[in-house]
């Protein structure tokens, strides 16, 4: 048995770790956006460039792709979040498990993290931007 002192810095420890696995997740979800912007420009450019509107429409592609991947992360994160406030509200005199397995947290859904506003506000204007994009290519091209 160890000292309840002991146990509460192992504690601490514990939730630095969890901690630090959730702004991993969340700067992978700010990579993802960097990249989609990345991509989408990319591909608008190449199709101004080829005078082509099916290449246009083809950015929405990444758009779909990322925010698929964006959302993914985002789960990963809500569970370790879970398991983070577990841990936190669990008896500080306790040994803790160090189980950082994202698993043990409750279940969370891809649907609602694809609903999220972090994922909802950025990709949807987004993808209308490569529609409208698309769209004006097509009009304007003849």
């Amino acid at each position: 048995m160890i000292s309840p002192e002991k146990a509460a810095d192992l504690r601490v420890k514990q939730l630095e770790m969890l901690q630090g696995l959730v702004n991993r997740m969340a700067g992978y979800g700010a990579s993802f956006k960097s990249y989609c912007i990345t991509v989408v420009t990319a591909v608008i450019g190449f199709a101004f460039t080829l005078h082509s509107p099916l290449v246009a429409g083809l950015a929405i592609l990444p758009v779909i792709f990322f925010a698929l991947a964006d959302a993914q992360y985002l789960k990963v994160e809500r569970r370790f979040r879970d398991i983070f406030n577990t841990v936190r509200k669990a008896g500080w005199d306790e040994m803790p498990s160090f189980d950082l397995n994202p698993r043990n947290g409750p279940a969370q859904s891809l649907p609602a993290a694809l609903l999220s506003w972090s994922i909802v506000y950025f990709y949807a204007p987004l993808a209308l931007v490569v529609l409208a994009v698309a769209v004006g290519a097509r009009v304007y091209g003849r």
